[in-house]
């Protein structure tokens, strides 16, 4: 039963964290960039690239964190502490309500505005696979504000699962949260358009800001239910 309830938040975690936009925002603009009339195979490689930069980045922050709690706790975090970041994963709930997108009718996010120039200049400017590998790293460690109270809580997770599982785990975890952009890349191959695609994230932001609060409550409760009361 505790293996499936630390799987179960790892996976949690995993889909609050592919709900942040940073990365989805990076590489439509990637495409946007490259993609001229048609697509192209080149673009194809970039795109690819830019989800391992992610990807790895993303697998080396769990992995890291894994280390750095089996370190400081001598295994799992304690109930006393795992408290506090039930707490914190409120507090990020609120957080991406009202911070995480900036008002208008736009998809703009929290990062401020020189940011988000170079950001846009390095995707116009990324013609090689290794300037698409480290944009996607660049994304993925840019997004830690947000993501890393759930690398931490999925991190705790994994280390209270069997050794055999723990890479599978961190695994699952990082394909969680690169999905919405492996659906991005298979929705442009099948012919949908870049302005398709971001009318479709204008048109549902608040649908995505509210499920995003909601999914940092649900695992706040999830956590304080069956790690911080399960002695109780």
């Amino acid at each position: 039963m505790d293996g499936l309830v630390n799987l179960f938040i790892v996976i949690l975690a995993g889909v609050v964290h592919a709900g942040l936009q940073l990365g989805v925002s990076a590489l439509l603009l990637l495409y946007h960039a490259n993609i001229g009339k048609k697509l192209k195979s080149s673009t194809k490689k970039l795109a690819r690239s830019y989800l391992l930069g992610v990807s790895l980045f993303t697998a080396l922050a769990v992995a890291s964190t894994c280390y750095f709690i089996l370190v400081i706790f001598s295994g799992s975090m304690p109930e006393a502490t795992l408290a506090i970041l039930t707490g914190a994963l409120m507090a990020f709930a609120i957080a991406i309500w009202f911070v995480y997108y900036q008002r208008g009718t736009g998809t703009e996010l929290w990062i401020p505005r020189r940011f988000a120039r170079f950001i846009n200049e390095r995707a116009e400017q990324t013609d090689e696979d290794v300037e698409a590998f480290s944009l996607g790293m660049t994304m993925a460690c840019a997004e830690m504000p947000f993501a890393v109270i759930l690398i931490i809580t999925a991190a705790d997770a994994i280390l209270c699962l069997p050794q055999g599982m723990q890479i599978l785990a961190i695994a699952v975890y990082v394909l969680t949260v690169i999905t919405p952009m492996l659906l991005l890349n298979i929705f442009i191959e099948k012919g949908r358009t870049i302005v398709e695609i971001q009318k479709w994230r204008v048109r549902n932001k608040n649908f995505i800001k509210i499920m995003t609060g909601v999914g940092f409550v649900t695992l706040a409760i999830f956590l304080f239910a069956f790690k911080v009361l399960k002695d109780f």
